[in-house]
């Protein structure tokens, strides 16, 4: 049984960039606006003022003991200044005196009051240096008129001191609020309200710089001289001890910051009453304590009371209003309450719209808090539209370089991971980092989250070498700017946990997940949701790790912390509940499963309101199975069909959930016996899985688009068994047609996306192609996310309409490009066999994994129209005979007359059976698969003790697709020859580029361009002393003919030769003679695979190792370049990739040959043949490709070329011209071993 669970990584998304310090009195919206708009950019401002900014951060660290010296120095002068501080009015006379005029005092106050509220309505407006001017001027007015000690004058001095700090001039700010408040003191008193005005502001300055310590002196003097002044019950005491609670809140202090908001609602409900404004605002703040602590429940009581309060009292379009119902909507979006949380942010963003307009800080913390409810609930495209529609509104209001924006980009690059566009998530994660590293530096929490973000989709990729290293610098900078406790060190430690869990090193991720744990409860308390996350993760690792008994006991104890945390009708908390059910049913706990299971749908199905959400169909499915393992088959087959109905209509055809429940009806109906209704549901799961993989590999990474395959090879193998237990006119059918459609699939989208990229270069192609890629993008969007409640009545017209936009646009591209016209041509099963006709047979090998996960081998053969299927069975032992001969084949020592028996041998089992079906064919088509794909079959022997080149005309192909395809036109080119290259040439890794890297030491991390692996930087190649005399006689012989040719050898055989000449002319026969190679992939691949559920319903899955990344050619150069590769030129490193290989214009390129040591091996990829190079050069155009199996000697390689090129060039095809050769040299006892002539093959498509 597949297990699905819940799986919480700690991921770190951003938003608006949070604010420091307390929550600003919600009671003058003016001044909560501007302030707002300072505290949102004032973080940037510091930074873009480094240098400045550490001056007066310095100059900080001596202002506690300033403001208490300014305290202490005015106690003694305290009477005196409060006998001078009367009336400034009334001690103003009937008139003031100038040298010029007298001015009447109440028009010269109207004139500072309207000079002020200009300088606070440009304030308002963002307009800061304008406004600082008009508070200059509003100040000097003052100061000539009112004197230092007027209020007003002052007003204007703690105005100014803002400003300076909102445009980052820290160090005047600093020395402003200090001169004022010292002014304020001596003038007008200890314990006059500017004095209290100042000490609010100067807190606030110190909270805004993370100088919480600081602000908490300040804010609690704020707090005893206004119990005096004013009294302890008075509505501003109140506040200012609301100010102090919020500074506790950020020194951690939550008890204490708990008790005084509790002490502040309290007096303020005797005080000014429950509804009055001050109260509601300490309520609010109460709650918004409790999310802090990740204390949801609690939050919610205050949160709810104060947003009714506010309804009333303000009614429902006020502003402040507004905002409340936003953070409970957003609470309700944490509950797990997605329901009541939408509607309530769409209304919040209509009202505040049209109120505020699309700017305000309101509408985008809405939208991007519905942003996140959509990602949640897997509604990707809706959540991309409001991330976009937030980074567009950002990017035009505060510009590319602001963190907001860097913000909005770290946001939008998740849902690009969650829609599995890796590469542009990567991007994107990459333009946010620097954009974020920029702005705010590179230890600032921000920066180091998207640091964290980017690991995990590097880590996604497979790209472990340059995810652990970013995840490690991330930890560092947070432990040093936020301590080894804060939750940011925290995260990153379950994170890196995760990764090594990906690795396949289950007991490091255990140490790790148990480690954090412990600190998640030192910090914050066993029922903190980061603490429950990292419990659940432990549970999944064990589950993975075949530790069922663990896993039961962790995923319960989730379930119990989450049914505390946030009640039992939770998401998370039902689903902690429903995967201890899923795992007592895999240890045979059936009663205890059934009754978790059971309990854990109805209250799904009470929670969500009916069957139509994805975790009631996911508990349907679940309880179905357990019926199944309890032997309830007719129970079981009702629930599944009914869940898979449900699953149709709620979350779409492809819905990873819906494949799961056909796989699972199909296997219940197979056990009980009814095949042919297995085979229908069977039949349907395959034809969607290819629906599937064709929208889904097509804008996936390189990596990852193996491990889809990889991913779904189990529900193909049990069709293929079934198929083959029904034995009849379905069987060789069906399997053909999956060979004909799953047999290089992954090549094949490689090489159209490969195309797709090329022909963006062409002016007149570029707007098709981003039409095509985004529209493709779209389509598996949609595919993922399935339907949603706004597209659920037209969703199969949705789809429809961009599948006829893809085909429409991938037409027209193929009006441009004949080799992406063969791509995309759709070939069916009588195609082929109208192309195989009557002269011809074709031999299809399959292999799949039997009831016991061993792998089998089977045939389809196609004769006279008619199809024939043989099954072999076990594949072992013909990959140990295989072995054996080719052992035998590649040893220059071993005589004829020692091979022909193992020949012969390995000749009875494999090809004897299906010659009854072949009948007297001699042409015959041969599609090999997995290990069969390194045999040379025409070195078989027969029982007349002849090889099967003597009776037979083996014609060698990768897929039976390229009997259909249109061919291309031939290429009129030269011939081209690169032959022995200079492996230790240094003349590329001496280049300055090259240089730079080498010195500058980097690490293996590379942000475009193609990943090197540390395998291929451990590449070193010996010379081949007679590959440079092989390719002078092809000259030679190719001159005899008088054809045009090109030869290129020693240091000038680079690899960015064959580049330059493709681009001016399409070679008609390329022939290079160099080593090639193929790297063995990482280890725990199969680890990796089995930890692909973690917690997505659309999981993303591990990235297998890229066959094409690993398979290459040696040119020039390569050994001074290898401890470089990935960091230089990648068109001129020294190795030429499969993956660059479909790169190349090689268009209607007749003939291939690759004259070079393992270059025909390629990784034995079940179901996708040689994912080698030949492949590869057939994908970028090429008709034909020679390879070797093994090295074989110079004289012999030369001599098999040298009777090859006579006979092409006469006008032999390539294919007959090699078979010819071949037997001539069979025919000569001294090349008749197979040695020589056994170790080429070809392959081909029309000749």
């Amino acid at each position: 049984m597949m297990i699905q669970t819940t799986f919480l990584v700690v991921f770190l998304p951003l938003s608006i960039i949070p604010v420091q310090g307390g929550q600003m009195p919600l009671c003058q919206r003016a001044f909560v606006v501007l302030y707002a708009c300072y505290l949102m950019t004032h973080s940037w401002a510091i930074a873009q003022e480094n240098e400045q900014s550490e001056k007066a951060l310095l100059e900080t660290q001596s202002a506690l003991q300033q403001v208490e010296d300014a305290l202490q120095r005015t106690e003694s002068t305290v009477k005196e200044a409060e006998t001078q501080s009367a009336s400034v009015l009334s001690e103003l006379p009937d008139t003031v005196a100038t040298e010029e005029t007298t001015i009447d005092p109440v028009e010269l106050a109207r004139d500072w009051k309207k000079i002020f509220d200009q300088a606070m309505q440009e304030f308002e407006f963002g307009e800061l240096e304008n406004s600082l001017d008009k508070v200059l001027e509003a100040r000097e007015l003052a100061d000539q008129y009112f004197g230092p000690r007027d209020e007003r004058t002052l007003r204007a001095y703690l105005i100014q001191a803002l400003l300076y700090g909102e445009l980052g001039e820290l160090e005047i700010a600093n020395e402003l609020y200090q001169e004022t408040l010292v002014i304020a003191m001596e003038q007008q008193g200890t314990n006059s309200n500017i004095v209290l005005q100042i000490l609010d502001q100067y807190g606030r300055f110190f909270a805004e710089l993370g100088e919480y310590e600081m602000a908490d002196v300040v804010h609690e003097k704020a707090y005893l001289i206004s119990s005096e002044a004013l009294g302890a019950k008075d509505p501003r005491t109140i506040m200012r001890l609301q100010t102090l609670a919020n500074n506790d809140a950020d020194l951690q202090r939550y008890e204490l910051a708990e008790q005084r908001l509790q002490d502040a609602q309290a007096t303020l409900v005797t005080a000014v009453g429950a509804e009055a404004l001050p109260t509601i605002n300490v309520l609010e703040d109460l709650a918004q304590l409790y999310q802090r602590q990740g204390k949801l429940r609690p939050a919610l009581e205050p949160l709810e009371q104060s947003y009714a309060l506010r309804t009333k009292v303000q009614g429902p379009e006020e502003t402040q209003t507004l905002e409340t119902k936003e953070r409970l909507a957003e609470l309700y979006r944490q509950l797990g309450r997605p329901d009541e949380a939408e509607p309530m942010f769409l209304e919040v963003i209509a009202a505040s719209e049209q109120l505020l307009g699309i700017a305000d800080p309101l509408v985008i913390d809405a939208k991007s808090h519905l942003a996140q409810l959509y990602e949640n609930t897997n509604n990707f495209v809706a959540s991309l539209r409001y991330y976009q529609e937030v980074y567009e509104i950002d990017q035009q209001i505060l510009g590319d370089a602001h963190p907001n924006t860097a913000g909005d980009l770290n946001n939008l690059a998740g849902i690009f991971r969650r829609l599995g566009q890796l590469p542009q998530s990567e991007a994107t994660y990459r333009q946010a980092l620097q954009a974020m590293s920029a702005a705010l530096g590179e230890g600032a929490p921000q920066t180091i989250s998207i640091m964290n973000n980017l690991a995990l989709v590097l880590e996604s990729q497979g790209l472990y070498d340059e995810a652990e290293p970013l995840y490690q610098k991330a930890l560092a900078l947070s432990q040093v700017e936020q301590g080894k406790e804060h939750p940011t060190s925290l995260a990153l430690n379950n994170n890196i946990a995760m990764l090594y869990e990906a690795q396949g090193d289950f007991s490091r991720a255990e140490r790790t997940y148990q480690r954090v744990i412990e600190l998640n409860k030192q910090v914050f308390g066993l029922t903190h949701p980061n603490t429950v996350a990292s419990i659940n993760n432990l549970a999944y690792l064990y589950l993975i790790d075949q530790k069922p008994e663990q896993a039961e006991t962790n995923f319960l104890k989730a379930y119990e912390i989450w049914k505390e945390l946030y009640g039992e009708k939770h998401q998370d908390t039902l689903k902690a509940l429903n995967n201890s059910g899923r795992v007592q049913t895999q240890l045979g706990e059936l009663e205890q499963a059934e009754e978790t299971l059971v309990r854990a749908l109805e209250l799904r199905t009470e929670l969500f309101g009916g069957q139509a959400h994805e975790d009631v169909l996911r508990s349907m499915n679940d309880l179905a199975m357990l019926y199944f393992e309890q032997g309830r088959e007719y129970e079981a087959l009702e629930l599944f069909r009914e869940t898979l109905e449900l699953q149709d209509k709620v979350l779409g055809e492809l819905h990873p959930y819906t494949f799961e429940t056909l796989n699972n009806l199909a296997n219940l109906q197979h056990e009980m016996g009814e095949l042919d209704d297995a085979y229908e549901t069977r039949q349907l799961g395959y034809q969607r899985r290819n629906k599937f993989l064709n929208r889904i590999l097509w804008v996936a990474g390189d990596n990852t688009r193996q491990s889809y395959i990889n991913l779904y090879r189990p529900e193909l193998d049990a069709y293929i068994r079934l198929l083959i237990e029904l034995d009849d006119e379905r069987t060789a059918r069906d399997i053909f047609d999956i060979s004909l459609r799953r047999k290089g699939l992954l090549l094949k989208i490689t090489s159209e996306t490969q195309q797709v990229v090329q022909m963006a270069d062409s002016p007149e192609l570029q707007v098709i192609t981003e039409e095509l890629t985004a529209a493709r993008k779209e389509l598996a969007a949609l595919t993922l996310s399935g339907p949603t409640p706004e597209t659920r009545n037209n969703f199969p017209q949705l789809i429809n309409d961009l599948e006829n936009r893809v085909n429409g646009l991938q037409l027209r591209l193929g009006e441009a490009s004949a080799v992406f016209r063969q791509a995309i041509q759709q070939v069916s099963v009588k195609d082929v066999l109208d192309a195989v006709g009557e002269e011809h047979a074709l031999v299809d090998f399959f292999t799949y994994r039997d009831e016991n996960d061993e792998w089998s081998l089977c045939v389809v053969i196609l004769n006279n129209g008619e199809l024939y299927f043989y099954n072999y069975e076990e594949l072992e032992p013909f990959k140990d005979m295989i072995m054996e001969l080719r052992d035998y084949m590649m040893d220059v020592t071993v005589i004829e007359d020692d091979i022909k028996p193992i020949a012969q041998e390995l000749y009875e089992p494999l090809w004897d059976p299906i010659t009854e079906f072949l009948e007297d064919k001699d042409s015959i088509f041969l599609i090999p698969d997995s290990v069969l794909n390194v045999l040379p079959f025409d070195a078989l022997v027969d029982f007349e003790d002849q090889y099967l080149i003597e009776t037979l005309n083996l014609r060698l192909i990768s897929s039976a697709r390229d009997l259909v395809i249109d061919p291309l036109e031939p290429a009129e080119g030269d011939v081209l020859i690169i032959a022995g290259p200079d492996y230790d040439s240094d003349e590329i890794s001496n280049s300055p580029e090259a240089r730079l890297v080498a010195s500058s030491k980097r690490s293996a991390t590379v942000n475009s361009g193609i990943r090197m692996g540390n395998g291929l930087r451990g590449l070193n190649f010996s010379p081949l002393p007679g590959a440079e005399k092989e390719g002078r006689v092809i000259e030679e012989v190719a001159g005899d003919k008088e054809r045009s040719t090109t030869f290129v050898t020693r240091a000038a055989a680079e690899e960015k030769e064959l580049r330059s000449y493709n681009a001016e002319k399409v070679p008609e026969i390329l022939h290079i003679a160099t080593h090639g190679f193929f790297l063995k992939e990482q280890e725990r691949l199969t680890k990796r695979i089995m930890g692909m559920q973690r917690g997505s319903q659309n999981p993303i899955p591990p990235p297998a190792d890229n066959p094409l990344l690993r398979a290459g050619l040696a040119f020039a150069g390569l050994n001074p370049n290898a401890p470089l590769l990935g960091e230089i030129d990648t068109d001129n490193d020294g190795v030429l990739t499969a993956m660059e290989v479909l790169s190349l214009n090689l268009t209607g390129t007749r003939l291939v040959i690759l004259s070079a040591c393992e270059t025909g091996l390629g990784e034995i990829h079940e179901g996708e043949g040689v994912y080698g190079l030949r492949r590869s050069f057939q994908e970028a155009g090429v008709d034909s490709v020679i390879n070797s199996f093994w090295e074989v000697s110079d004289d012999g390689t030369q001599l098999l070329m040298t009777k090859f090129y006579d006979k092409y060039l006469d006008g032999f095809p390539p294919r007959e011209a090699m078979r010819v050769a071949r037997l001539e040299m069979v025919d000569d006892f001294r090349w008749s071993s197979p040695f020589y002539w056994g170790a080429f093959a070809m392959v081909g498509r029309h000749e």
